[in-house]
């Protein structure tokens, strides 16, 4: 009877230790993620899903410590499971957190460190090296596919920026690439929206201000900026912009009505895995009360192919998951997906245009030039990924986002390349999506 009165207080005693500790663990925790989200990040945006995981993990590791129960190990796994498969079935506990961790601290830790990966990632290369890039037939694609590849490989192998294309042109400054390809998109862009300098012009996601720049200095047009970067609207402002640090759900007409609508390669943040279609429906319906009578709305959007999925094999989907978790939202499947959203807004589709081998094109010469530059002028080092670690920490998808856009020397493993690259999967040979230029007129 002793004993059990012993066996019973000693219960109870390690009970108040443990909760005792776990409060401690809990407090930590607490303290440390404040610590890094607002004194280590730009973004400063506090996660409750990094705060649970963070908790959690802590927790059931002590707890292993204590007991050497490997249940305890495999708890937080099963949560972070949970988790993440209701976040693919279209339960989010919080939206864009990835996107707004993505834009103000990665893209821009890569930006600071070498100023070439600006805004690099659409672009425009009709012939200039000896490719057809609007055509996408599988023996195009297949010219297309065995010239990146050599670029890329090359760029890993000689260390040297020297590009040669089919046609023999051979070009040796990656910078200057990079803007023709740019600058020809926008040309492209204003062409098609018919700009003039009478017009008053919105970007949705303006990034480092290249395309408003160009609409200044050539048709003296001072674009008003939308973005959910904190970063980028002080990065406007700082250049005489109007700029507003929004959503794209919450653009209401208090920030005025315009005649042209800008909106270049975000669009496919829109709506998340596995929500439904309206919300294309909801968006182009805040589009239309922005647009002023005959207003024109342009998006470039990536969009998966209709008979994607039949394709992919296991070491497809693990891209996929790297890509889904470093990246908010998800892509229209089918090319038509939004222009039959737009027409029930009184938005109608009056222009459209594949430009997939273009960005495929821009993106590889993205990634070839880590393959040059000296480690300490990109984040691809022990420092990169130690940083990558602590603000995971703060964001519990950043260092999906750095596994997303970080190249190695394997052409084929890179997830955002991935989705460019053409595939043969049986008797299919082709890529996953397609770059869509779209044009819509309000004719309300």
């Amino acid at each position: 009877m002793i004993v059990m009165v012993k066996s019973s207080k000693s219960n109870k005693l390690n009970s108040n230790i443990l909760f005792n500790v776990i409060t401690y663990l809990f407090f930590i925790v607490l303290i440390v993620q404040l610590l890094v989200t607002y004194c280590y990040t730009n973004t400063k945006l506090f996660s409750i899903m990094a705060f649970i995981r963070n908790t959690t993990f802590v927790i059931f590791i002590y707890l292993f410590i204590k007991t050497k129960q490997i249940i305890y190990l495999a708890l937080p796994f099963l949560i972070e499971f949970i988790v993440q498969l209701s976040k693919y079935y279209g339960y989010h506990l919080e939206k864009y957190m990835a996107t707004e961790y993505l834009y103000s601290d990665y893209f821009k830790n890569v930006v600071d460190k070498n100023y070439i990966y600006s805004n690099f990632s659409e672009g425009i290369y009709d012939e200039i090296f000896g490719i057809n890039t609007k055509d996408h037939s599988p023996e195009n694609l297949k010219i297309v596919l065995n010239w990146t590849k050599d670029v890329y490989e090359n760029a890993y192998k000689t260390k040297k920026p020297v590009i040669k294309g089919l046609n023999g042109k051979i070009f040796e400054n990656m910078y200057d690439i990079k803007k023709y390809g740019e600058i020809e998109k926008f040309k492209k862009i204003c062409e098609i929206c018919k700009v003039n300098k009478n017009m008053k012009v919105l970007e949705i996601g303006f990034g480092h201000c290249d395309f408003m720049d160009y609409l200044k200095n050539n048709y003296g047009i001072n674009t008003v900026g939308v973005s959910i970067s904190k970063e980028q609207v002080i990065l406007a402002e700082s250049k005489g912009y109007t700029a507003y640090h929004l959503d794209m759900w919450n653009i209401t007409d208090e920030i005025g009505k315009f005649d042209l609508i800008l909106q270049c390669g975000n669009l496919e943040y829109l709506r998340c895995t596995h929500e439904p279609n309206d919300k294309y429906d909801k968006y182009f319906n805040i589009i239309q009360k922005v647009l002023n009578a005959n207003g024109k709305f342009f998006i470039t959007c990536l969009h998966f192919s209709s008979d994607y999925m039949n394709k992919y094999t296991l070491y497809d989907w693990f891209r996929i998951y790297i890509l889904l978790y470093g990246n908010d939202g998800g892509y229209p499947s089918g090319k038509n997906t939004l222009s039959q959203s737009a027409i029930k807004s009184k938005l109608k589709n009056v222009y459209q245009e594949e430009r997939t081998n273009d960005y495929f094109i821009h993106d590889i010469f993205f990634m070839s030039t880590y393959g040059f530059t000296k480690k300490e002028n990109n984040h691809l080092n022990i420092i990169g990924i130690l940083d990558a670690i602590v603000k995971t920490f703060a964001d519990p998808y950043y260092i999906y986002s750095y596994l997303a856009y970080s190249p190695t020397k394997d052409y084929y493993w890179l997830p955002w390349l991935w989705q460019f690259v053409p595939h043969q999967r049986g008797d299919w040979f082709g890529q996953y999506v397609s770059l869509e230029y779209i044009l819509f007129q309000n004719i309300e």
